[in-house]
């Protein structure tokens, strides 16, 4: 009778376990809701919708400012036939605390700064 008994509890905490598992891997499948983003929030602003970034991709200091990239990446599939394909990147220019625009990641490289401050700047 008490060997039926705890295979009971047994069973019952392992399906507790494999439910809780499967929730929590489900939320973390849902990525970021940039929905909740828009162009001039600060970056607290985003990190309290979107949470902390995978990534912060550059920074440079510029006479009349700041310029940051931060990289957040998605479960979705870049291209959903291809399950190798990897994952979809965004990233999020900021300029002085601010953000400029976003949108998925680019090809990109290091002298490329100059030309995101130079279209930056002429906001502010």
């Amino acid at each position: 009778m008490i060997h039926k008994n705890y295979n009971t509890i047994f069973r019952t905490t392992l399906v507790t376990i494999f439910t809780l598992i499967l929730f929590s891997n489900c939320k973390m499948l849902q990525g970021p809701d940039f929905t909740k983003v828009q162009v001039g929030m600060s970056k607290a602003q985003v990190i309290q919708k979107l949470g902390k970034p995978d990534a912060i991709v550059a920074a440079k200091k510029y006479q009349d400012g700041i310029l940051e990239i931060y990289e957040y990446n998605t479960p979705q599939l870049e291209n959903p036939t291809d399950s190798a394909a990897g994952f979809r990147q965004y990233w999020l220019h900021f300029f002085n605390d601010e953000l400029q625009e976003w949108g998925t990641k680019r090809n990109y490289s290091p002298r490329e700064y100059d030309h995101y401050y130079e279209k930056y700047r002429r906001h502010h």
